[in-house]
């Protein structure tokens, strides 16, 4: 689960305040452990200071969502456009998690959802492609990351990016981390972050939606092969609607498997601290399915069937 931004602190976290992209949630093998560490990890903390924002945003715990007969009545907005890093819509790969999430379409309405199938959301693809970070944010995160410990590695981001360790840091990371810093770039993407969020609200009032679903990512998982060796794949098909947004709620839940054996989810995405909303759903799709494998390569926890 990705909180709401402001509701977990990112103290000592790289990408910190006063960078608001970052996130830090809780991830577990059920909804019901994922609400139950959501309520020790939640508050105020005056070292992030957007933490002020949750403030008043907090129930006295997440565990009184867990309903198993939350999607009843429920209303969700079914998104298909294709919004993934390096997705490829035409591909064999892609229609194989595309089958997997139809599938799951079809649970919601089982499980007592109204779906709205689809929803568009206008200028979607043309407001993600502009998301640029602060330079000013950037360095001063930065600074008061490293700030933190007495024995620094490196002097500063520039040194860092410069070193030779620096070159086996994945392609993806490496591109985020070395891009260029522009503050008109900035600007450009304030302005989209807002407009796109208010089309997003827009979208769910005027169809009185509760949450919207989407792919939890359009491919299926890379291979250790393919993620290790060059060109170094990662994060193909994954979504980044929410990090763009910064202060939406969402939660994954396993939706099956493709024809490949290969795991696919769904994630439910609400209105900024709507958090709990998120978890009713998901906690109710995911006891209405049972849709997770326990791993066969680790040992079963003492309470695992």
């Amino acid at each position: 689960m990705r909180p709401t931004e402001g509701l977990v602190s990112r103290t000592g976290v790289y990408d910190g305040w006063p960078q608001v992209f970052g996130s830090l949630g809780p991830m577990a093998r059920s909804v019901a452990d994922v609400a139950t560490l959501l309520d020790v990890m939640v508050g105020y903390d005056a070292e992030d200071p957007v933490t002020a924002l949750g403030a008043g945003h907090i129930p006295k715990t997440y565990t009184a969502m867990l309903d198993k007969g939350g999607l009843k009545g429920a209303r969700i907005g079914v998104l298909r456009e294709s919004i993934g890093l390096q997705a490829e819509p035409a591909s064999e790969d892609f229609a194989k998690v595309t089958a997997v999430f139809d599938r799951a379409i079809g649970e919601l309405e089982q499980l007592g959802a109204t779906l709205v199938d689809p929803i568009v959301i206008p200028g979607l693809k043309d407001a993600l492609a502009k998301r640029a970070s602060s330079p000013s944010d950037v360095e001063e995160s930065w600074t008061l990351f490293f700030a933190r410990g007495t024995n620094a590695p490196f002097k500063s981001r520039a040194e860092m990016i410069r070193s030779p360790g620096f070159a086996k840091v994945g392609q993806i990371s490496k591109n985020r981390l070395s891009a260029p810093l522009d503050a008109q770039r900035h600007y450009e993407y304030l302005r989209a972050r807002d407009a796109l969020m208010v089309s997003v609200m827009k979208v769910m009032t005027d169809n009185r939606l509760d949450a919207i679903v989407h792919k939890t990512v359009e491919h299926q998982p890379t291979l250790i092969k393919d993620g290790v060796n060059p060109p170094f794949v990662s994060q193909k098909g994954v979504p980044n609607l929410n990090t763009f947004l910064v202060y939406v709620p969402v939660i994954t839940v396993p939706a099956g498997v493709t024809s490949d054996n290969l795991p696919a989810g769904i994630t439910f995405m609400g209105k900024p601290y709507e958090d709990g909303t998120v978890i009713k759903l998901a906690y109710a799709y995911e006891q209405g399915t049972h849709h997770r494998r326990a791993p066969d390569s680790t040992p079963k926890l003492p309470d695992e069937p």
